[in-house]
C-alpha cells in the first residue's frame, strides 16, 4: 500500500484553505440602494446574491473541511476513516485531500445510511 506523504498533503491543504479565505474575504454580498432599480434589474440582482450566497455557504463547507484535515494531520489521525477507522485509500486522499471516509463509507453516508459527522 502506498504511504501517504502528510507534509505534501498538509501543504496542498494550507494553499487551498489560503485561495478560500481570499475568496471568502472578496464575496461582496451588499446591495445598493441609491436608485430604485427596474423590477427586472432587482430580480437579476438578488438571483446573482443568492448564486453568491450559495458558493459562499459551500466554500465555507469546504473551509471546514480543509481545518479539519488540518487537524487531523496535526493529531496524526489522518488518512482514517471517520466511520470504520480503516485508512483511506491514498488515491482518494490524493484526489480529495480532505476526505473524511473511505469509499465504502462515503458512500453509505450519501446514502443516508450512516450519519455524516459535524
Amino acid at each position: 500500500m502506498k504511504e501517504i506523504d502528510t507534509e505534501k498533503i498538509k501543504q496542498r491543504l494550507l494553499t487551498e484553505k489560503s485561495l478560500l479565505l481570499t475568496k471568502l474575504s472578496s464575496n461582496d454580498l451588499s446591495v445598493d440602494d441609491t436608485e430604485t432599480p427596474d423590477p427586472v434589474d432587482l430580480a437579476a440582482r438578488n438571483y446573482s446574491k443568492n448564486v453568491t450566497l450559495a458558493v459562499s455557504e459551500n466554500e465555507s463547507r469546504q473551509l471546514r473541511l480543509i481545518e479539519e484535515a488540518l487537524q487531523r494531520i496535526d493529531d496524526e489521525k489522518y488518512g482514517l476513516c471517520l466511520n470504520c477507522k480503516k485508512p483511506i485509500q491514498p488515491k482518494r486522499l490524493e484526489v480529495i485531500p480532505w476526505a473524511r471516509y473511505c469509499l465504502s463509507c462515503q458512500e453509505l453516508v450519501e446514502q443516508g445510511l450512516i450519519e455524516e459527522e459535524r
